[in-house]
């Protein structure tokens, strides 16, 4: 009963190996070495019934991407197979690497792509697909133009508005927005601090019934509750235009009093 169980288990260990990214003799070997510890290559074919031809080409192939180390012992040339916990470690890496390089990927997408894609969201539940998408897309920061009570009147429901920055603030991404100088403003502005956002003022007079938001390559205006939608814009162009504008406005705009 216990041998049937070890081979249970590791029938279900090497098939997450291979999704992992090894091939079927790789995760027997694999597992012969990490069972054994430290094993020579007579061992380890004495073990897995795999002939040495074989398996020299592969242990130099595991070696090479660091599942498998060589070592010395008596003289004797023997493999090690490394802890299974680096690969977590590894994967880890990867997703860091990979999400430190994913804004350049889009920019790059995006400015060799054919033409600019356009999505339409509607309605409440469009308002939450669109936040969804922005949560997922890997941006640490947007820029919105806004007059901050027009997105507020797209969607009344409070706790959904409050589910958006409590997202936002659990994932750190940060935000900048620029809006007109009133009472209504201010109040939101006065939020800022731990919110994760920093917010300048245009002029009172500046009349902004859509919002415009630009998050990676993307850009999304956001209409009043009267048109109830989300136009999503996915251009590189596009986003690179309106961030420029959105900078130069920054530039010129009034930092709030403390």
């Amino acid at each position: 009963m216990v041998n049937y169980m070890r081979m249970k288990d590791h029938r279900r260990v090497r098939e997450a190996l291979i999704s992992y990214g090894f091939d079927d003799k790789e995760s027997t070997i694999y597992l012969a070495g990490l069972q054994a510890g430290s094993i020579t290559v007579l061992e380890l074919s004495r073990h897995t019934e795999l002939p040495r031809t074989t398996l020299y080409p592969i242990l130099e192939n595991l070696c090479r991407r660091g599942f498998f180390r060589l070592r010395k012992v008596k003289g004797r040339t023997q493999y090690a197979a490394e802890p299974p916990a680096t690969f977590l470690k590894r994967l880890e890496d990867r997703e860091k690497t990979f999400r430190e390089i994913l804004p350049d990927l889009e920019s790059l997408c995006a400015t060799t792509g054919e033409s600019a894609g356009v999505t339409m969201y509607e309605g409440t539940d469009g308002f939450r697909q669109f936040w969804q998408k922005l949560f997922h897309s890997g941006v640490k920061e947007y820029c919105l133009l806004t007059s901050a009570i027009g997105m507020r009147e797209y969607v009344r429901e409070e706790y959904l508005i409050k589910h958006v920055v409590a997202t936002r603030m659990k994932l750190g991404i940060k935000s900048r927005q620029l809006l007109p100088e009133n009472t209504q403003t201010k109040k939101v502005v006065a939020t800022d601090a731990y919110q994760l956002r920093e917010s300048r003022y245009l002029s009172s007079s500046v009349k902004l019934p859509a919002t415009i938001l630009v998050f990676g390559n993307e850009v999304a205006f956001i209409t009043t509750r009267k048109e109830n939608s989300v136009i999503l814009v996915a251009s590189g162009d596009i986003a690179v235009t309106l961030r420029s504008t959105f900078d130069l406005l920054w530039i010129s705009a009034k930092i709030p009093s403390k």
